[in-house]
This record gives structure tokens, C-alpha cells and sequence, in this order.
């Protein structure tokens, strides 16, 4: 039986830019194909009465999920999120996670892919018809950090739904990512869509090269562009 691609979503919610200046308050992540959308924060920490600035508990839970993923998914993710993970990780001396896992990042694809004035989450979601990104106050982030219980629940449910939206904006986007992660190796599956695993493909004409071509596809179901292996053409005449 072929195995599922895990594919997560993911998202932290930070005192400060930098890891050896703040701590995480929470994080949250969801895998496709479920409903749940998991969360860690800092007031599950065992530690928190005592010390409510220990992320270790955060920490560890986001990293464990982030390591049975096949593909992780964030946003801006690869310039924040996953190294300030890592240099919390490695304060806490904890196994950091693997540098080279599978990473797509909307904000990389939004930069290159796509002309709007910001490339931030919120500015995405409001071109795409989204309304569903709810913003933070900054009283209300002020209290998170100083351990206010109603105010980190407060946080909480802010990066819960960034979660929620990134994976619509991710989906949206599919069609643009050149350079998704091939899902079909986690299978061993060869003739489905790489980016989603549908074998809903139709082809649509061919690349060609000086020698040889690829059968172009489009796909279906998510909408994105692959190609079939290189071809040689016989009795080509090369200047």
C-alpha cells in the first residue's frame, strides 16, 4: 500500500524577533487531510506557574510534529519561524530538527510568483477573497508576554487561524510552485500529479529542449504544472 504524504502547516507566535531575545508563546500546526489544528503553548508548559518564560514544552511539541512531517508548510517560515525553532531547540539542548526537511514557504512563492504591495500573510489573504486572518492587538500581545492566561488564549487562537489560512493560501498557490516537493516519492507512486499526488492529469503540449523533450501536464485538482521524463527525438537536425 502506497503511504500518504504528510504534509503540515505550521506557525509560531514569538516575545521577540529574535530567539536569544524572547520565547515562544505558542505554536500551532495542522496536517492536510485533517480538521484538528494542533497547539503547544506556554501555559500547558509543567514549568509555567513557576517559570512562564520556559518554552522548552513549546518548543518540543512543535518540533516533534514538524519532524513526522513528509513536507512542512509556513509562511516566511524558512526566514523565522523554523531557525528561530532551531535556536530554541538549542538553548533548551534539545535535538534540533533536520536542516534539509522538505519546505515550502507562501511568502518565497508570493515574492517571486505574484506583483502585490506586500507579501505579508494578511495582504494575501485580502487579495485572495480570505477575511478569515484576525489580528493582534497590541495590549493584548503586551499582557501574553508578561504570562496573562486570557491574553496568551488570546494568542493562541490568533495563530490557530494563521493556520487555517495558510493552508487556503497554500492550496491557492499550488499552481504557481515550481519547485514543490515531489509527495510521490514518499509512495513510490510515478504517474501522479508531484505536488498533490492526484492522477488527474491532462497533458498540455511538450517542452522542448535541443534533442529531447518532456510531455508537459497540467493537473486537476490543485491546478499546478509538471512534466513526464525527457524524451530523445530521433533524426534531429542541430546546428
Amino acid at each position: 500500500m502506497n503511504k500518504t504524504q504528510k504534509i503540515c502547516m505550521f506557525d509560531i507566535e514569538t516575545t521577540n524577533l529574535n530567539a536569544d531575545f524572547g520565547f515562544m508563546l505558542c505554536a500551532s500546526w495542522k496536517f492536510v487531510g485533517e480538521d484538528k489544528v494542533h497547539t503547544a503553548s506556554i501555559f500547558d508548559s509543567p514549568s509555567f506557574i513557576d517559570d512562564p518564560t520556559d518554552d522548552k514544552y513549546v518548543v518540543a511539541q512543535v518540533a516533534h510534529a514538524l519532524n513526522s512531517a513528509d513536507v512542512i508548510v509556513g509562511h516566511y517560515s524558512k526566514r523565522f519561524d523554523f531557525p528561530y525553532i532551531q535556536a530554541r531547540l538549542l538553548f533548551h539542548n534539545l535535538p534540533t530538527m533536520d536542516p534539509r526537511k522538505p519546505h515550502v514557504d507562501t511568502w518565497h512563492i508570493a515574492r517571486y510568483k505574484l506583483k502585490l504591495h506586500s507579501n505579508r500573510l494578511q495582504s494575501i489573504t485580502e487579495h485572495l477573497g480570505f477575511q478569515d486572518k484576525t489580528p493582534i492587538k497590541s495590549r493584548e500581545w503586551i499582557r501574553a508576554m508578561s504570562g496573562d492566561v486570557r491574553a496568551i488564549q488570546y494568542v493562541i487562537d490568533h495563530c490557530e487561524q494563521d493556520v487555517i489560512v495558510l493552508e487556503h493560501v497554500y492550496h491557492k498557490l499550488k499552481p504557481l510552485m515550481t519547485n514543490h516537493p515531489n509527495v510521490n516519492l514518499v509512495g513510490g507512486i510515478t504517474d501522479a500529479c508531484p505536488t498533490c499526488g492526484s492522477h488527474l492529469l491532462t497533458k498540455q503540449g511538450w517542452k522542448i529542449a535541443r534533442v529531447r523533450r518532456s510531455q508537459q501536464y497540467k493537473c486537476k485538482a490543485c491546478g499546478s504544472w509538471c512534466q513526464g521524463p525527457s524524451q530523445p527525438i530521433e533524426g534531429v537536425v542541430i546546428r
